[in-house]
């Protein structure tokens, strides 16, 4: 099956359906989950190291995941492509975007369900967008998170909202092709390693490790916003090393995110 333009629910069940002939494998319905890590204690704050020596705490860690698909191919990156989507096939889609506590271990259901075909799957991706993965400009919050970093005895009290939009967008290297980086590249993070033979009665997990968007975030060069009591914010664009690093984590292909099937 070939991914939609657009995350529309009717568009998704015909594009599944039209693709069952061409891939060979049943389709099933699916029910999907996310959730933060396993062993988060529940009510209590994350609190972890980073690699410049920071210690994190996180209070608040709120991501909003558009749409979960996987593909029979492994590509090199989608980023090589003109294209957003990934050659190949797709055998998992779950569409219906929503909001996902990344410091609650246990599962929170996508508010629809998914579909899948019976065919192996090598590669996930994850749509960071609030519904049309192309549109120029997209004012969803996609990550909205607080907490402090200490190092030294020097404390960092910090808050983030970014978004993908018209912030995000890059200019295009060569100026003959000014739609080789558009926007959707920056909305989708992949490729996620995956190795799903989806079976009927089975649910896709995604697992979020919230302390991967931080590991290479220097918090002593935030902005300060507020003096008493201190205040630090991250910026809603890549314009200083920390908010830079903190947009590079959230799209981070290896460390933050994983898909796994439960039967």
């Amino acid at each position: 099956m070939r991914a939609p333009r657009y995350v529309r629910w009717p568009l998704l069940v015909l594009a599944i359906a039209a693709c069952t002939g061409s891939t060979g494998g049943e389709v099933t319905e699916l029910e999907a989950f996310a959730a933060g890590p396993e062993g988060l204690e529940p009510g209590q704050p994350y609190v972890f190291e980073n690699d410049h020596g920071f210690t994190v705490t996180l209070t608040k860690a709120i991501v909003h995941i558009g749409a979960v698909y996987m593909n029979e191919t492994v590509p090199t990156s989608v980023a090589s492509e003109t294209s957003c989507y990934l050659p190949g096939l797709y055998v998992v889609e779950v569409p219906g975007g929503f909001d996902v506590d990344a410091l609650d271990r246990e599962l929170q259901p996508f508010p629809v369900p998914g579909f899948a075909t019976t065919n192996r799957a090598r590669t996930g991706e994850l749509w960071l967008s609030g519904g049309d993965l192309e549109a120029d400009n997209d004012s969803t919050l996609i990550l909205d998170v607080e907490g402090e970093a200490e190092r030294s005895g020097e404390v960092f009290p910090f808050e983030a909202q970014l978004t993908i939009g018209d912030n995000r967008k890059e200019p295009a290297d060569d100026p003959a092709q000014p739609g080789a980086r558009p926007i959707c590249k920056q909305r989708v993070v992949t490729p996620l390693s995956v190795d799903i033979t989806p079976s009927v009665g089975g649910r896709l997990v995604l697992r979020i490790e919230p302390a991967g968007w931080f590991s290479n975030v220097q918090f002593d060069r935030l902005e300060q916003v507020d003096a008493s009591p201190p205040r630090y914010r991250f910026r809603d664009d890549s314009d200083d090393q920390p908010s830079r690093n903190l947009f590079n984590g959230l799209r981070a292909s290896a460390g933050v995110y994983q898909l796994l099937w439960e039967d």
